[in-house]
Parts: C-alpha cells; sequence; structure tokens
C-alpha cells in the first residue's frame, strides 16, 4: 500500500516541468511521510529535484510533515 502512494508522488514529481515546485504532505500519514522524505532525498542526490524547504512538525519528534521541492 505505501508503496502504490510513493508510486503517485514519484509520477507528480517526473511530472514537474523543471523549476516547478511541488508541496508533499498534505493528506500523507505521518509513518509514510518518512518513505517521501527518504524518496525525495534519493531523488535530491541523483540531481533530479532540491528540497526546498522541509517543515518540521514538534509534535511527532521533529519528522517532516511537509516537504517543499522543485524540480531541477
Amino acid at each position: 500500500k505505501g508503496t502504490k502512494m510513493l508510486d503517485k508522488i514519484q509520477t507528480k514529481i517526473d511530472q514537474l516541468e523543471a523549476g516547478k515546485k511541488l508541496i508533499l504532505g498534505v493528506g500523507i500519514k505521518a509513518e509514510d511521510m518518512q518513505k517521501v522524505v527518504e524518496l525525495c532525498e534519493s531523488l535530491e542526490s541523483e540531481g533530479n529535484i532540491k528540497i526546498v524547504n522541509k517543515h518540521l512538525n514538534p509534535k511527532s519528534n521533529n519528522q517532516p510533515d511537509t516537504l517543499m521541492i522543485q524540480k531541477v
């Protein structure tokens, strides 16, 4: 189930035009968010996107609850 969500996010990111930003996290469960962060960090290390902003949630041990990414 989690992978399907990641596939959806991957597709959204793939369809972004260069320079466009996308906010991820709305409607994503906290336990899934960690996987989203890992996906984005891996895409960032490959040079596909840039993580512009990471909003940390103090209620959940400062785990990111939203990420803003930009297509490179």
